[in-house]
């Protein structure tokens, strides 16, 4: 899990924070203020960052269910690796 601090930072890696601005419909001023905490953005700008770095907000526990999720699943496999006499797949390899 990462901080949206991060998240935005690697958006702005990849797109130029001028482009990223601009395809949020904002100036990049206002965009550079709100990284720097001294302004804001909309939640529907919110919104767009998320949808442009295919994020999503979960809460914690969502969180602690798909890890348990994981968890389980990970569990399952290992089992199932064991138990049939060796590690390989079924195409061999």
């Amino acid at each position: 899990m990462k901080s949206f601090e991060i998240f935005l930072a690697e958006l702005i890696d990849k797109h130029g924070q001028g482009t990223l601005a601009d395809k949020l419909e904002v100036d990049a001023a206002t965009l550079s203020r709100f990284r720097s905490g001294q302004g804001t953005i909309s939640l529907k700008d919110l919104e767009k960052i998320l949808k442009l770095g295919d994020g999503a907000i979960i809460s914690r526990s969502q969180l602690r269910k798909l890890e348990d999720a994981l968890e389980v699943l990970s569990t399952l496999w290992s089992k199932s690796r064991k138990g049939n006499g060796n590690n390989k797949t079924r195409d061999g390899d």
